[in-house]
This record gives C-alpha cells, sequence and structure tokens, in this order.
C-alpha cells in the first residue's frame, strides 16, 4: 500500500511539474502580441530603441511584433512613473530610459512615486564614458595644476554632467574651478570654448569629443575620467575619483557615476512573472551580441561600448539605491546649494 501511495505521490508531482512547464512555455510564447518599448528621450534614446525593436523580435518565442512609443520628460522620470504605476505587467511593454532614473530617488525623492530596485532590470545597451578636458589655451593642462590654478569651465545646467562634477570638484576636492552654466548643449559648449569663453569641461562624453575635430586638431587635452577603471583608450588619463578620500566621498561619485555610465538601460515593469523576464533578459543579451545589430549601431555612428546584462544590471541597481543618507545628503546640499545661487 505504501508503494502504491508514494507511486501515485510521484505520478502527482510529475504531472503537477509538466503542467507548470507548460503554463511557462505559453507564457514566455509571444506569438501574435505586440511589445512596445516606451522610450524616454530622443535622439540617441530613440536610435537605439527602434535597433533594439527591429532585431530582438528574432529571440523572443513567437517573434512578436515590436514598436516604440516616445514619453519624454524629466529626465525620464515620466517613463518610469508610467511603467511602474500604468503598464501592463506581462512584458508586452518595456521601457528604454535614461540612466538618471536609477539615482532619481536618491537625488529627487520628492518628484519620484516608483521604487528602482522593483523594476525587473533587462540590461544596459552600451555605457558613456565621461570626461574632463581642458582648450589648449587653458592655464591648466592636467588634473594635478586643477588644484591649484584657477580655470573657467561650462555646460548646460545642473543636472548635467559637466555642471555637477564641476561643483563636486570645486568644493569637494578644492580645484580652482569657475563655473558658467546656461550653454544649451555640448555642441554649444564647445563653441564657447573655441571663442575662449571658457577654458574646458568637467564632463563630457567621449564618443562626443571623438566625433568633433577638436582632438585631431590638438585643441583640446582629456585631463580626467569619471569611469570607474581607465577606459582602454585612456590608460594614461587619470581617474576623477582617485582624488576621493573616504567611503562617503566614493559613494558621492559612485552615484554620479552610474547617472551617467548606464546609459541605455532597459527594463520591465514590477510584478512581470519571473520566467517572462528570464526570457526578456535572454533575448535582451542575444540582441546587443548580435552581428546584425552591432553593424546597425556602427552605420549609424552610435556609441557601443561594455553592454550589461539583466542580473549585473539589477544587481548595480540594488547597490546604488543602498548608498548611505550621509552621501547622498552630503551631495544633495552640495548640488542645491550652487543652484540657489550661494556658491
Amino acid at each position: 500500500m505504501a508503494s502504491k501511495t508514494l507511486g501515485a505521490l510521484a505520478l502527482g508531482a510529475l504531472l503537477t511539474a509538466g503542467a507548470a512547464s507548460q503554463a511557462a512555455a505559453q507564457e514566455t510564447n509571444f506569438s501574435g502580441k505586440v511589445i512596445r518599448i516606451v522610450v524616454s528621450g530622443g535622439g540617441a534614446y530613440e536610435a537605439y530603441a527602434r535597433l533594439v525593436a527591429r532585431h530582438m523580435p528574432a529571440f523572443i518565442p513567437g517573434k512578436p511584433a515590436m514598436i516604440v512609443q516616445e514619453m519624454p520628460g524629466n529626465g525620464g522620470i515620466r517613463a518610469a512613473s508610467f511603467l511602474y504605476n500604468i503598464a501592463p505587467k506581462d512584458g508586452t511593454v518595456l521601457g528604454a530610459i535614461h540612466g538618471a532614473v536609477i539615482t532619481a530617488p536618491l537625488l529627487q525623492p520628492s518628484v519620484v512615486d516608483f521604487d528602482v530596485t522593483k523594476f525587473n532590470w533587462l540590461g544596459n545597451a552600451t555605457a558613456d564614458v565621461y570626461i574632463g578636458y581642458v582648450t589648449a589655451a587653458s592655464p591648466v593642462q592636467s588634473l594635478e595644476e586643477a588644484k591649484t590654478k584657477e580655470w573657467i569651465v561650462g555646460g548646460t545646467s545642473l543636472g548635467s554632467s559637466g555642471i555637477d562634477m564641476g561643483i563636486i570638484g570645486k568644493e569637494l576636492f578644492g580645484l580652482k574651478l569657475k563655473i558658467i552654466p546656461g550653454y544649451r548643449t555640448s555642441d554649444e559648449t564647445k563653441l564657447a570654448m573655441e571663442r575662449g569663453e571658457i577654458q574646458g569641461t568637467m564632463g563630457s562624453t567621449w564618443g562626443s569629443l571623438k566625433t568633433s575635430d577638436l582632438l585631431r586638431r590638438k585643441a583640446v587635452k582629456v585631463i580626467l575620467q569619471h569611469g570607474a577603471k581607465p577606459h582602454p583608450e585612456l590608460r594614461d588619463v587619470p581617474l576623477f575619483g582617485d582624488l576621493a578620500k573616504n567611503d562617503t566621498e566614493r559613494q558621492m561619485l559612485d552615484v554620479m557615476r552610474v547617472r551617467g555610465e548606464i546609459a541605455k538601460p532597459y527594463l520591465a515593469p514590477p510584478g512581470v512573472p519571473a520566467p517572462v523576464v528570464e526570457m526578456l533578459r535572454q533575448a535582451f543579451s542575444k540582441t546587443v551580441v548580435d552581428k546584425g545589430f552591432i553593424d546597425e549601431v556602427t552605420r549609424l555612428n552610435l556609441e557601443f561600448d561594455q553592454p550589461m546584462d539583466g542580473a549585473t544590471l539589477q544587481a548595480e541597481v540594488e547597490r546604488i539605491a543602498r548608498t548611505s543618507p550621509q552621501a547622498i545628503g552630503q551631495l544633495t546640499k552640495m548640488l542645491n546649494s550652487f543652484n540657489d545661487g550661494k556658491k
């Protein structure tokens, strides 16, 4: 009798496992469905989203149609709020958002109605490498000289790397900076350097500088980089993070670095079934190493550097969310004081 009972239990377990496996297969088969990518910005954000929409369906069971919907607003916060609070939780709506959304709950808590750790992060298409550079006419020609000689840097506004990193350099590390905000774009900032209005910038992307002719003409010199480790093309350029004297300062810089470095993250809303999330993560990872995808990225002259898988990105988001209140308090006080005109 005991043997028959055990046999029945084993059979029941097999039938249950089989049913669960069949349900998961049905759940992850997107045949006949349409997946919408909500993108939080134009330009490279939209270009990448459209590339993903063209190539990723080939790696999703059922090969669904994939379309792109623009939803700009507040540096990606509007799109993130929609994904968190309104979008269906079945994998048919994904997000392609600004990396600044990851740090928004820390730096802009009053305008955020979502928990970034509860999103299902699918991966990051590319990292932006941020640098600081000076003009040939600048009195400062190295990061060491920036500690003792005054120089004028410019950028767009608070919230941009050019201004925020300037504030940190001046207030935290004592760099002799005069900071000029108000330029509308990075190209306008470069023109201001050409006119002699400013002598450099504390934050711009390496890709943006390489596509200009400033390097070819030797009109500028890169004196610092903001990454966690040296970029292969910038091995002799010092890391800005090496100026940090303690863990609090390192955490402050880490928050700023992640905001820019995770340049094109993709995510699904919270509550999407785990098998669907895993399937989407695998599809995304296959997409960003696909030759057809990479060929199109190259043809469109888009930045493509160090794509990140979903599990790694999820862990990075959760790590940043644990940044100490002391580091965030010091950082926000510093940035807000500049914005209030107190500095």
